[in-house]
């Protein structure tokens, strides 16, 4: 039905608008529906009526003459209802768009958008139903009766015209929730002449209602004395009151004169209902009489207590803004914010936001006090209504100064209202054209509202747009309270997530720059060095910051707690770099610049073994050796015991000693602490025989001699560790011994330079102790002490130092070993060395033995480095 509706349209109307389908509301024997005009895309209304359907519903009781006369009246009174249209120009009245076109199938017409006609809210109020846009309140009630009571003086004074079948189909509510008047189809006009006498159509039961008088909404005086007045209309308002609040009119005549007349009187008798306000009730009984003389006129009707409100004023005010001077143009815009909360949301958005977007590029001066107002509706509105109806006619103001500022100051309300993608599109030029005013004040302004809108903004766009912006505002502004606002605004980025390479690379060096000394900026600087602190490097922190903010902290219009923030801040900065850099420093082994291998186990498998795969921990989970340069690990490996020179630490592993070492056969002489203990208790030897004893010396220079020796004296060496090897010479009868637990090392000294290796005889010479021996100098310039070195040509190769005794054929304790002299001394026992050994074996002098306790300590002193 819909689509043959629309098909039936003249092509006109069909050809300039873009009609929606199906039909938005019925008005009387109008449907209506939405279209826009092609283009222009303005929003409008179709109302069309279909002639098809009235030929069918008059053809079922008539003939066709009577079909033929019916319709074409019924279509004229259509016709002069939009007639009329085209010819009363009122804000009041329904504004016609294009003219009625009929065609064989309907007559149409357009007007203005509409949203719907006064019958669907009387219907939607009474079932209860809200939450529609065409919902209404108390203060939109009055605004419609009052724009409804406007209209009718303009028909009643100016046009001279009384409309006789005034009802809620005919009364219509636009997109701005304006009443309009429509419904001109019985209108009758005032003749000159004094002739008022009018009689109703008779109601024809073979046509709908709507295409027929309404005696429902009908003045008495109209019904019953046929007369027609201008007071037919108000008592019409009155009925329509009615239905307003009880959802009925007073009268119910079932469109019959006769029940009228009998219902009329008593219907009139309106008792106090709680659903009338009171204010509205005293009107209403001043419309709803019986004598036209007795009611109230559209003017009256005006100036009644019912309109006499703050609210009901302000929007006959904002009617008539345009007529209205300039100075009370501003006057009311600026008093409009303090009253614009009482307004339901409803007359906000529908009747005074509009009128408000109207005026915004007509007068600059006012610019500023309508966005205000414009900006506080929004606040209560949708995303959708709010980027729809508002965001375009902000998009116009960036160039204009009063208009930035109150679009900064309202920046809260903006961005709430619209989303990311219309925020970084529409709103953030206005941001970077205010940044680049001349005027200190807008840039001010447009500072302090850089940290409200970080959160409505991705990282690229603070980083790459609005970070250099701020920049270069803080670089080249004179004003020290724009300087204080761009660091606020850096403060903003910061947190609102500038990254550390920009703040590392271009936020610190812009600080560093930074020349003003005055209190206000320093500590403004602070305040964002205290942001930065937790967001950089250490070497940053030590290199720049910390030095900048002494810099700042010493200049002397500080106050005493201005300072103590400084230091505050200097310290928070100077623990963490300490922190982290002794940590960083940890982690490096000191010595090589290795990474510590060392890692403490977490508890977490997975995390374990990838610290065990890349080389930080062992298996077991203990410390791998570092590896040490190769000259040090000989060393290293002869040690008995750590020296006061080296690095020691306790989980080092011990270095472990060849099988045939001397340290090994050290250990092995341990067995034979007892023996020593019974050495230290021996008695003094007999006269002849000289004691004394053995200091062990470095073990690293007995690593060394033991390279150096030659095959043939190696050999030698290690069977006198056996106690099997006994060294003499023929040219000598003294014998120098070294007693080692229960092994006795014996070198004879030789005047004459003679074959060292003679055969040994079985007389020996032994001491009770080892003894020290004086240093005496061989013929190759070595020392006496240096034994084995000076015998073979050796750096330092001795541990201990040698003892003489001239006696012989002495015995020790069980298991010493006693090295005999050669047969060619035998002779000669007890004689003195006069002369070195051609050999380089040093010269062993006689030496008085220690005191007992001397040997005692020395003995300790070697047990104990075994």
């Amino acid at each position: 039905m819909f689509s043959s509706a629309i098909k039936s349209l003249s092509s006109n109307i069909s050809s300039h608008y873009s009609i929606s389908q199906p039909a938005v509301f019925q008005a009387g024997p109008w449907s209506v529906y939405d279209a826009r005009r092609r283009n222009t895309g303005s929003p409008v209304s179709v109302f069309t009526f279909d002639k098809r359907k009235l030929h069918s519903l008059v053809g079922r009781v008539g003939g066709v003459a009577t079909v033929k006369e019916d319709a074409e009246e019924i279509c004229a009174r259509l016709r002069k209802e939009a007639g009329y249209l085209a010819k009363l120009r009122h804000p009041a009245i329904l504004e016609l768009v294009e003219p009625v076109e009929e065609g064989r199938s309907s007559i149409s017409f357009v007007t203005e958008r509409v949203t719907a006609c006064l019958t669907s809210v009387i219907e939607r109020k009474a079932s209860g139903r809200t939450g529609s846009d065409d919902e209404v309140d108390e203060v939109e009630i009055q605004k419609g009766l009052l724009q409804l009571a406007k209209g009718l003086e303009f028909l009643h004074y100016s046009a001279g015209i009384v409309h006789i079948d005034l009802v809620p189909s005919a009364i219509f509510v636009n997109a701005k929730s304006d009443w309009k008047l429509s419904g001109l189809g019985f209108a009758q006009e005032l003749r000159n002449d004094g002739s008022r006498e009018y009689f109703v159509p008779p109601y024809d039961p073979r046509l709908p209602p709507s295409l027929q008088f309404n005696l429902d909404y009908s003045a008495p005086e109209l019904v019953i004395d046929h007369l027609i007045d201008p007071a037919n209309d108000m008592f019409s308002v009155g009925c329509i009151i009615h239905a307003i609040y009880a959802s009925r009119p007073p009268l119910t005549t079932n469109q019959n004169p006769v029940t009228y007349k009998n219902t009329i009187s008593q219907s009139l008798r309106i008792s106090r209902d709680q659903r009338f306000p009171n204010y509205m009730f005293e009107v209403l009984l001043q419309l709803l009489t019986r004598r036209p003389t007795d009611r109230m006129s559209s003017r009256d009707f005006q100036d009644s207590k019912y309109f006499d409100n703050i609210l009901i004023n302000t929007i006959r005010f904002l009617d008539e803004l345009p007529a209205k001077t300039a100075s009370e143009r501003q006057a009311f815009m600026r008093g409009l914010s303090r009253v614009l909360p009482q307004f339901p949301n409803s007359v906000q958005q529908k009747k005074i936001l509009p009128t408000l977007l109207d005026e915004l590029d007509k007068d600059e001066s006012m610019l500023g006090s309508i966005l205000t107002n414009v900006l506080e509706i929004g606040q209560s509105m949708s995303q959708l209504s709010f980027s729809q109806r508002i965001l375009p006619g902000l998009t116009r103001l960036k160039d204009v100064p009063s208009g930035q500022a109150v679009l900064l100051d309202k920046i809260e309300i903006i961005k709430s209202r619209v989303n990311g993608r219309e925020f970084k599109e529409d709103i953030l030029p206005l941001i970077y054209t205010a940044l680049s005013s001349q005027s200190p004040s807008i840039q001010e302004k447009t500072l302090n509202t850089i940290p409200q809108i970080t959160s409505n903004l991705d990282f690229p766009t603070i980083k790459n747009e609005l970070f250099p912006q701020v920049s270069a505002v803080f670089t080249q502004t004179s004003s020290l309270a724009v300087k204080v606002a761009a660091l606020h605004a850096l403060e903003g980025l910061i947190g609102g997530g500038l990254d550390k390479y920009t703040i590392s690379e271009k936020l610190v060096p812009l600080l560093r720059g930074m020349k003003t000394r005055e209190p206000t900026v320093i500590m403004c600087a602070l305040s964002v060095y205290e942001l930065i602190v937790p967001k950089v490097d250490p070497s940053v922190l030590a290199n720049d910051v910390i030095p900048h903010m002494w810099a700042l902290a010493m200049s002397p219009l500080l106050k005493v707690d201005q300072f103590r923030q400084f230091m505050g801040v200097v310290h928070k900065a100077s623990d963490k770099v300490e922190i982290e850099h002794t940590r960083k420093l940890a982690e490096l082994d000191p010595e090589h610049g290795r990474r510590n291998p060392a890692v403490q186990s977490t508890g977490d498998v997975e995390a374990d073994f990838e610290a065990l795969v890349l080389g930080r921990t062992t298996a077991n989970g203990k410390r791998p050796m570092v590896s040490a340069p190769r000259e040090a690990s000989a060393v290293h490996a002869s040690r008995l015991a750590p020296q006061d020179n080296e690095d020691f630490e306790w989980g080092d592993i011990p270095p472990q000693p060849k099988a045939n070492s001397i340290r090994v056969q050290g250990m092995k002489l341990q067995s034979s602490r007892q023996t020593l203990n019974a050495l230290r208790t021996q008695k003094r030897p007999a006269h002849g025989q000289h004691s004394g004893q053995a200091q062990p010396a470095s073990t690293s220079a007995l690593s060394q001699q033991n390279s150096q020796l030659s095959p043939s004296m190696i050999t030698r060496r290690q069977s006198l560790s056996n106690g099997s090897a006994v060294w003499g010479n023929s040219s000598t009868s003294s014998v120098r011994t070294t007693s080692i637990g229960s092994v006795g090392m014996s070198s004879p000294t030789n005047t004459s330079p003679e074959p060292f290796a003679q055969t040994m005889q079985p007389q020996t010479t032994t001491t009770s102790a080892p003894a020290m021996s004086p240093p005496s100098v061989g013929p190759f310039g070595r020392t006496a002490s240096n034994g084995f070195a000076g015998a073979f040509g050796g750096q330092e190769a001795n541990p201990w130092q040698s003892v003489t005794s001239t006696s012989n054929g002495l015995k020790g304790s069980s298991g010493d070993i006693s090295f005999p002299l050669p047969p060619s001394r035998q002779g000669r026992q007890g004689e003195k060395p006069n002369a070195p050994s051609g050999f380089g074996v040093p010269q062993l002098l006689p030496q008085q033995a220690e005191p007992t306790q001397r040997q005692k300590i020395g003995m300790d002193k070697y047990a104990s480095l075994l």
